[in-house]
């Protein structure tokens, strides 16, 4: 029998987004507002992490992409992250890395920004999309070929441009151009890294040489890709999250007072085993009930119904996989302000589709394609985001 979501939410299995305490957007609203954009909303968490944070000429906002508080619990209380934790946030929801970072570029929730995952369907271009990679799904087609540009795919615009602290990115270097990267920035400066250590030297370079106030943001996907690959419990994580710690001393270190150092994360991971990981193939009924294969995330699909199979999805959805996720209407997950306060914007509500799927066990769903002969076989992940345990919906914010 499946449970009800409101008694997972009371229990505490499953974390209920709510604008009302302190969340990712709310530390971005901050962060901005110290930066020197003026328009946006001072509710009293936003208010709150601005107190934390504190007025500085200079702000060094780092995003470990994949630190959750699970993990962060498991570092030494000697560490760095762990003696300069002040407070726990919750992830957006989904509480999935091309979300997160959408909210970051806006300050807006996924609600309004309309990134729903790292699958995005645009009923109003029939196509889905991989936000960040700026692909079509399927033929890996970039979006800029079929001429598409990132206002398009993207509603609202980045916070950066209005800054009056002088913004720049700091991003791996393969990424740091991409159409996504250059979006999320508003087209401010973007550096490039080829190493963490090297990202440190760049940044306490230019802080110390900055004659006007700064903004910094360095974006680390270290722990979330280990995670990813080796589960977020492994043992050989924690060494991955050390390493970052003592760079971020060093640069602690090297900025000497003179910027406020903001660490915090998108999301946590949880892991799950693969024989609890399903998945919808091209011969799969389910299918057929679907305008296009599931979007948004394996611990948070999204199903686009076809209007006459609604309810024949419904029915199948919960035979199939009721003993692991509750399908719930987007309608009631509006209701209930899951993807942020408020009504959905346009662009979002029609990308959220009819259904979302939230699991309430160590279980994903995932559309994969029939592979063409001689194509590698899915390979799932061990560790997985998106959902709305605590594993995944806790993340620290620690200032220095």
């Amino acid at each position: 029998m499946t449970p009800d979501l409101h008694s997972l939410f009371e229990q505490g299995l499953l974390v209920r987004p709510s604008h009302a305490k302190p969340n990712v957007v709310h530390l971005v609203r901050a962060l901005a507002t110290l930066a020197g954009v003026r328009d946006l909303e001072q509710s009293p968490p936003v208010r709150g992490i601005a107190d934390v944070i504190g007025a500085a000429d200079h702000l060094v906002f780092v995003l470990l992409d994949g630190l959750g508080m699970t993990t962060l619990a498991r570092l030494p209380q000697r560490s760095f992250l762990a003696r300069h934790y002040r407070m726990t946030l919750t992830a957006t929801c989904p509480s999935t890395t091309a979300c997160a970072l959408t909210s970051v570029a806006t300050a807006d929730y996924p609600g309004r920004h309309g990134v729903t995952g790292w699958f995005t369907h645009l009923p109003d271009l029939g196509f889905t999309v991989l936000a960040l990679p700026f692909v079509e799904r399927g033929t890996k087609r970039t979006l800029t070929e079929r001429g598409l540009r990132a206002e398009d795919v993207f509603p609202l615009p980045s916070v950066n441009a209005r800054m009056t602290h002088q913004p720049v990115t700091v991003l791996p270097a393969p990424i740091v151009d991409t159409a996504y990267a250059r979006y999320s920035r508003g087209n401010t400066r973007g550096l490039g890294y080829q190493s963490l250590a090297h990202a440190v030297d760049e940044i306490a370079a230019r802080v110390s040489s900055a004659t006007a106030p700064t903004y910094t943001h360095l974006y680390l996907p270290d722990v979330d890709t280990a995670c990813h690959h080796l589960g977020a419990d492994h043992p050989d994580v924690l060494p991955v999250v050390m390493r970052i710690d003592a760079e971020l001393e060093r640069l602690a270190d090297a900025l000497r007072g003179r910027a406020r150092l903001v660490v915090s994360a998108d999301h946590g991971l949880i892991d799950v085993l693969k024989s609890d990981q399903a998945f919808l193939t091209d011969d799969d009924p389910m299918l057929a009930m679907l305008q296009v294969p599931p979007s948004g995330d394996a611990r948070m699909p999204i199903f686009h119904a076809r209007p006459e199979r609604r309810a024949a999805l419904a029915e199948a959805f919960a035979e199939r996989f009721g003993d692991r996720m509750i399908l719930l209407e987007t309608a009631e997950a509006e209701r209930l302000e899951l993807f942020g306060p408020g009504a959905l914007s346009p662009a979002a509500r029609r990308r959220f589709g009819d259904f979302i799927a939230i699991a309430y066990r160590r279980a994903t769903l995932a559309y994969a394609p029939v592979a063409l002969p001689g194509a590698a076989p899915v390979a799932p992940y061990i560790g997985q985001h998106a959902g709305l345990s605590p594993e995944e919906m806790l993340v620290p914010l620690c200032v220095a």
